[in-house]
């Protein structure tokens, strides 16, 4: 027993240093797009923390659940670059590519709207 109980801090560790610095991190299962952010629209600019809009647009040849998603992103969406550093709704932009995880509940509208828990930024 005691020997398991040694083993038990490196394994919290080891499980903490998955996570990214603010805790959040990308989950672990395919995007549910992958495309340009062709329209950004900051929704509400009273808060310290801005909430916005965003179309995201499949890029033809690339494998994809949706080919447009509308996206709403609040504080609790976690935004990262490929490298893993954490990125503000403020260094979002038209024209990049990202991947993005959805909450599960999604409106099956055309396009698709759903609240964004994740966004990889590529380009």
């Amino acid at each position: 027993m005691r020997r398991y109980l040694n083993i038990l801090p490196l394994a919290a560790l080891l499980l903490v240093g998955c996570q990214t610095q603010d805790g959040f991190q990308i989950p672990n299962t395919q995007p549910d797009i992958r495309g340009n952010i062709t329209n950004i629209k900051k929704t509400n600019s009273k808060k310290k923390e801005g909430v916005a809009v965003i179309l995201v647009e499949s890029v033809e040849g690339m494998q994809t659940n949706h080919t447009k998603a509308t996206l709403r992103i609040d504080a609790n969406t976690h935004i990262e670059n490929v490298e893993g550093a954490t990125l503000r709704l403020e260094h979002l932009r038209e024209g990049h590519l990202v991947e993005a995880w959805f909450d599960e509940q999604v409106m099956e509208s055309f396009p698709v709207q759903a609240h964004a828990t994740a966004i990889r930024v590529s380009h």
